[in-house]
């Protein structure tokens, strides 16, 4: 079941240990903070096990300075709490691409990293090459 708060949406995709969240328009440190706890609430229940998170960029405008540091704790936390790889869905949005680079990069995690143009392809990428 979908979940949202203000301009992100945070679901399960069904049969896999994978969440899968959406943006649309200009976040807020205060909706990412909603995403990172919601995200880890239905990730608690693979307990540590390996699972892999999706982020759906694709109707989000790039995020400011404030937000990239929410966003890099979020991700240490998601690695923390088992995230085996991130998938992002970007569109055709360089900008964005070279934004959650950046954000992985800081975040010193090492966590496995895909970018593609969308969620399908990101889906397929997790089946294929990560097993998730």
């Amino acid at each position: 079941m979908k979940e949202t708060h203000g301009t992100q949406s945070v679901e399960v995709v069904m049969g896999r240990k994978i969440i899968l969240s959406a943006g649309n328009g200009h976040t807020n440190v205060d909706d990412l903070k909603w995403l990172t706890e919601t995200v880890l609430k239905h990730a608690s229940v693979w307990k540590g096990k390996d699972w892999a998170y999706i982020a759906d960029c694709t109707q989000m405008e790039p995020v400011g300075p404030d937000e990239v540091g929410q966003l890099v704790k979020m991700t240490k936390e998601f690695v923390n709490a088992g995230c085996k790889a991130f998938g992002f869905a970007e569109g055709d949005s360089v900008m964005l691409k070279a934004q959650t680079k950046t954000n992985t990069k800081v975040s010193h995690t090492g966590v496995i990293e895909g970018h593609f143009a969308t969620v399908k392809e990101v889906l397929e990428w997790l089946q294929k090459d990560i097993h998730v």
